[in-house]
């Protein structure tokens, strides 16, 4: 019982989303290094804390209230048994307190930011959107998760704001290189979470939630998923004619055969091709890990 338990919890911590923030966080600093700032370790591992805490307490908050943040890989469905008379839910209350612990650290780390002198005007309106930003998707009242952005609202969560915020914390201010990485990024992340969640396309069909693929229709879907890589890739071209040097965005191109293939495959579900999880899956991931490792490996062997 306590393994399930144990399973269940991790299941809660979204494990991808977890290590895209820290991926993308780790490539903000990369970018600070490839500049030439020597990095303050005490402020990077103060950031790293500040923005695992803070997800980590918006994710266990969301599934208290049963607006859970979106689950990638492990989409959890909270369906809480029905308690019997005054019986009180010892796994919500649960849920409450490890929400509550995390947010309490990320407030010390916030101080500690502050301390360490890596708070300025900028890094503060970072912190404060991926704060505020959470509240749209978790917080009871106005969750946005099911209105047909939310999707885009987790791609700023977990693909803009990371990145921006490390990069911000050790460099001291914005810097056109990391914006000409980050746009070409987002639609490949938005790409990865609409494949992801045409999984779950009839159960949200049956739920009546209104995600932007039951909004759009799967077969829509999957075309505007296709634009998405595209367009991603694309981008990826047009800021090497910004001056982005070729050796950070040229290897992003190893994972066009993957994005090709993805394309194509997807493209024949209409007309009955197999649905093959497994195999959509790990391309997904592929698509938009293998790029990104590719720019943070660039940064880091300056």
């Amino acid at each position: 019982m306590n393994g399930k338990k144990e399973l269940d919890l991790l299941r809660r911590l979204r494990p991808l989303h977890l290590m895209t923030i820290l991926v993308l966080y780790v490539l903000g600093v990369g970018f600070a290094h490839y500049l030439g700032v020597q990095i303050n370790s005490g402020l990077l591992l103060t950031g790293v804390l500040w923005v695992i805490f803070l997800s980590t307490g918006f994710y266990f908050l969301g599934d208290h209230f049963e607006t859970p943040f979106e689950g990638g890989l492990n989409d959890i469905q909270t369906d809480p048994k029905p308690i019997q008379g005054n019986q009180p839910d010892h796994n919500k209350d649960l849920l409450l307190y490890i929400s509550v612990s995390c947010l309490a650290a990320a407030a010390v780390f916030t101080v500690l930011l502050g301390v360490q002198g890596g708070l300025n005007l900028s890094s503060g309106i970072l912190m404060s959107c991926f704060f505020g930003a959470f509240c749209l998707l978790v917080v009871p009242g106005i969750s946005l998760d099911n209105s047909g952005i939310g999707e885009f609202i987790t791609s700023i969560i977990l693909v803009v704001i990371p990145p921006a915020l490390a990069f911000n914390l050790q460099y001291g201010a914005f810097h056109r290189i990391l914006s000409l990485v980050i746009f070409p990024i987002f639609p490949l992340h938005l790409a990865m979470i609409l494949i992801l969640r045409l999984k779950s396309y009839p159960a949200d069909v049956q739920k009546k939630q209104k995600t932007l693929l039951v909004r759009v229709g799967w077969v829509r879907g999957i075309f505007i998923h296709n634009l998405l890589l595209l367009s991603g890739f694309l981008l990826f071209g047009v800021s090497l004619l910004f001056a982005m040097p070729v050796r950070i965005v040229g290897p992003v191109f190893f994972a066009l055969p993957a994005a090709a293939y993805l394309v194509w495959y997807l493209s024949h579900l209409e007309n009955g091709a197999p649905v093959r999880w497994p195999l959509i899956s790990l391309l997904s991931l592929v698509v938009f890990f293998l790029p990104v490792y590719l720019i943070t490996f660039s940064t880091w062997i300056r």
